[in-house]
């Protein structure tokens, strides 16, 4: 999709960019009514020019529950000429009905410039030693180490990997060398899921079962197959069970030896993940979420006796998601160790990504 001018006109006042720190000081003068407030650099680095409007939607979405200095960073390497345009804008939202609290904006048009440019760009707009986040939606062969080795916390999303087993190598080998955090879209699409699961093991029968569990199946949506790997390579690390050495596929040894096998399904959803079933020779427990319901429907049948539950749903858009992992403090352990084994897993499983 081309980038046109009434696209770019949404970012706001557009500013040439050795006068960005001048015109936001003009923004905010002599308006008492609003109160600049920011508690972390936020940024967003796309190559896709495509998104700018869907982008700038998803800060003012995210800007509404957390303050911070929110860069937009649109970069098009392969441009014929090398320019590089910029916007300021105001991102306000009401507090306690008398103030208005407002983000700054500062978005970035990037034309045919490399690595260099994008990090003189976020090192030289960042707000004072605040920490830094940014979503990168880009290939991370282009996140270079002067960068990342200056991040808090780097958001991606592998269902949106072209190639998600190189990827999957670039990140943790710049974790690996930088230590910053990680969280994953679509490691956070299962929270429900996954909720709703620990939910139902607190039947104790329910519980007895656990280590006899020989299949779990999880039906995702086109496009979400890395969501569902994660959450089933969780599921089976939680069991104690280690990724088979001689079966081909999907195929889990559980601490007795005996086999677990995760069975992955494709089918049209309004939600990444609409299905979890875990199966065992007494025990039949499902996580089943309709469309876009704001309920999961949990059902377990063991032994004779049956159990439903409704409990409520996560959120479903990609902003909600950066909301929540921006509201939760500290680093996600159970991602952390899920995310090594989901590149064996990806070895191992035969659908094309």
């Amino acid at each position: 999709m081309p980038l046109t001018e009434d696209t770019l006109s949404r970012l706001g006042t557009e500013v040439p960019l050795p006068k960005i720190d001048r015109a936001l000081q003009e923004l905010w003068a002599g308006d008492e009514a609003k109160t600049r407030a920011s508690l972390i650099n936020f940024a967003i680095y796309s190559e896709d020019p495509g998104a700018v409007a869907s982008n700038h939607d998803h800060l003012e979405k995210i800007t509404a529950h957390h303050s911070c200095r929110a860069l937009l960073i649109t970069c098009l390497p392969e441009a014929p000429q090398q320019r590089a345009r910029a916007w300021i804008n105001a991102l306000c939202r009401p507090y306690q009905g008398k103030q208005v609290v407002c983000s700054e904006q500062i978005s970035f048009l990037l034309e045919g410039g490399g690595g260099a440019q994008v990090q003189n760009v976020v090192f030289g707009h960042l707000d004072s030693d605040l920490p830094l986040f940014i979503w990168w939606q880009a290939s991370l062969r282009h996140l270079e180490e002067r960068l990342y080795s200056r991040l808090h916390t780097l958001i991606v999303d592998t269902c949106a990997w072209a190639d998600p087993r190189t990827e999957l190598d670039h990140l943790l080998a710049a974790r690996e060398a930088a230590g910053f955090d990680v969280r994953d879209l679509s490691w956070t699409r299962s929270h429900f899921l996954r909720t709703a699961l620990a939910s139902a093991f607190q039947d104790a029968k329910a519980r007895e079962h656990l280590p006899s569990i020989e299949q779990i199946e999880i039906t995702h949506a086109p496009g979400q197959r890395c969501s569902a790997l994660l959450l089933g390579g969780r599921i089976c690390q939680r069991l104690g069970a280690e990724l088979s050495p001689s079966i081909p596929g999907l195929v889990f040894q559980k601490p007795d030896g005996s086999p677990l096998r995760i069975l992955l399904q494709e089918a049209p959803g309004a939600c990444a993940l609409s299905r979890l079933q875990l199966k065992a020779p007494c025990l039949d427990l499902a996580v089943i979420r309709d469309g876009t319901s704001a309920y999961v429907h949990t059902t377990a049948s063991c032994e004779g006796h049956s159990h439903e539950e409704m409990l409520p749903a996560d959120v479903v858009t990609d902003a909600e998601l950066i909301s929540s992992q921006l509201s939760r403090a500290g680093g996600n352990t159970h991602f952390r160790a899920a995310l090594p084994l989901l590149g064996r897993m990806l070895q191992r499983d035969s659908q094309p990504q």
